[in-house]
């Protein structure tokens, strides 16, 4: 199952210490992952911005909300008792919070969920823009996404091919300074059309007149199911598809043609400055 919300988590961490006995927190937290049958992966989720572990956070963050509303006291540190008001909440079966509360929800929680919409909109705004370049400009978007991405050994090993004698290649990425590796690109900046399966047949044509065995085909649009089935079948070349949706994503996550405002450090109590090193001093 997935991890439940705050709210569960808080019935569940009261009913956990429901014997009135003292408890440490990280027994609590693996009494509750076994008690509300969380997998592996649930017990493994991380937070995408800082890397913390998900459901041990969220339990600290309904821990505090009981000891704020007195039901729960901390008797010491990481040591965690119900409260006798928190003992007659459970034997009463009375909501855990007033009914004309907001929903407490884990802060780590909100703020993934606000870099989440945050970047949903960037990329929106990203392949908007993306969709009103100039065919030229795009292909030399696509080489920088493909540089900022990893492929080429420096900035100067990727380049956009001469309109006159581009032989349906728009671009290539050198994988070595020798140029015996390298990666041949096909740039459709459309708005609407979608790219389908003899666009990209040509494109595999192109490659083999070539000699080249890599490609990438990027539009701004999207590809067709028969595009996207043609590739699966390839045999002797590797063509991977790129549509607007995961340009938009590449470019956001790599930096392209965007920008940072402003970073929020995110931080928390340093345990082991607490816990060792004050007999040396």
């Amino acid at each position: 199952m997935a991890i439940p919300d705050t709210p569960t988590i808080k019935q569940a961490l009261l009913t956990a210490l429901a014997d009135g006995q003292e408890h440490r927190m990280s027994d609590v937290v693996s009494a509750l992952e076994q008690a509300l049958a969380l997998t592996a992966e649930d017990t493994s989720a991380r937070y995408a911005s800082s890397g913390e572990l998900k459901f041990p956070n969220m339990v600290w963050w309904a821990r505090y909300y009981l000891k704020q509303e007195g039901l729960l006291d901390s008797p010491k540190r990481g040591v965690v008792q119900i409260t006798p008001k928190g003992k007659a909440a459970l034997s009463a079966g009375q909501p855990l919070a007033p009914p004309n509360q907001q929903q407490q929800q884990d802060p780590q929680e909100a703020l993934e969920t606000v870099i989440a919409q945050l970047t949903e909109r960037l990329r929106a705004d990203v392949l908007e823009r993306v969709k009103q370049m100039q065919p030229q400009h795009f292909e030399r978007l696509v080489v920088d996404v493909l540089l900022a991405m990893g492929y080429g050994f420096d900035e100067s090993s990727g380049r956009v091919t001469p309109y006159s004698r581009d032989g349906g290649v728009d671009g290539l990425v050198h994988e070595d300074k020798l140029g015996l590796s390298s990666i041949y690109i096909q740039a459709k900046r459309y708005t609407a059309q979608s790219v389908g399966r003899p666009e990209v047949q040509q494109f595999l044509g192109a490659l083999t007149g070539a000699g080249a065995n890599k490609g990438v085909f990027i539009t701004s649009a999207e590809f067709s199911r028969d595009a996207r089935d043609f590739v699966t079948r390839l045999q002797n070349q590797k063509v991977a598809l790129i549509d607007g949706a995961q340009l938009a994503r590449l470019m956001v996550e790599h930096g392209v043609g965007v920008s940072t405002v402003k970073t929020l450090a995110i931080q928390h109590v340093d345990s082991d400055y607490f816990d060792t090193g004050w007999d040396k001093a």
